[in-house]
């Protein structure tokens, strides 16, 4: 198999159990590892700013679902619109009882919103009125997110940043959310408790589940020389 020179990794329910409280074995991991660590998330910038402090991964990473890239500490760049999210909003909460999570008073470009309504009939909803947005359910929320922008968008402009080409980069995840950069990436592996639209395109997928699961693939990778 091929070297890769890099990883591109969701948080939620990935590197974290289902209550988001990071796992040990994941951490370990993650601690042996001397490739750079990309992390791809959801949540918003200050958060996932915070998490590579505290994991001592690299301040390059992917946040709000591709809205939002950062490059450095002093250098990010935001290519999502809120406004349409907002619009969308307003809109769907004539007819779904849509509530914000607190967070989103720290978002640029998408809005997070609690799981107790139909987030399926929503996007259907959103095609219907020609909304320029996605609703995507992360399993731990579900985000209004401009349509342009997405976890892949966001893995080719950092991967150009890098110097790294994609097919260098494992993408490992466990949502639909993740479906764009999987698509990018040279190796694709997923947790136990992953979508099973992203187990199916999946190189390797755990049989452990979150953050062990996560240290199941890194394992693998090391096992067939994947990683140095």
């Amino acid at each position: 198999m091929a070297m890769i020179r890099a990883l591109a990794v969701d948080i939620d329910g990935t590197l974290s159990d289902q209550d988001r409280v990071l796992c040990p074995a994941a951490l370990q991991a993650l601690r042996g590892l001397k490739v750079p660590v990309v992390l791809s998330t959801g949540n918003s910038h200050c958060f996932t700013r915070t998490v590579c402090v505290l994991l001592g991964t690299p301040r390059i990473f992917i946040a709000e679902n591709g809205g939002v890239l950062s490059y450095s500490d002093d250098e990010i760049e935001v290519l999502a619109d809120l406004k349409v999210c907002e619009d969308a909003f307003q809109k769907l909460s004539a007819e779904f009882p849509l509530q914000r999570f607190s967070s989103s008073r720290y978002r640029f470009t998408d809005i997070a919103l609690q799981r107790n309504f139909d987030a399926l009939a929503a996007a259907r909803r959103v095609q219907e009125l020609g909304l320029p947005v996605h609703i995507i359910d992360t399993t731990f929320a579900v985000h209004i997110k401009d349509k342009r922008v997405d976890k892949g968008t966001g893995l080719r402009r950092i991967a150009k940043r890098m110097q790294i080409e994609l097919s260098e980069f494992a993408a490992i995840g466990d949502s639909n959310s993740d479906l764009p950069m999987y698509q990018l990436a040279g190796f694709r592996a997923s947790v136990g408790n992953a979508r099973a639209e992203l187990k199916q395109i999946s190189d390797y997928v755990a049989k452990a589940e979150y953050g062990n699961g996560f240290a199941e693939i890194i394992n693998y990778m090391k096992e067939k020389k994947m990683l140095i």
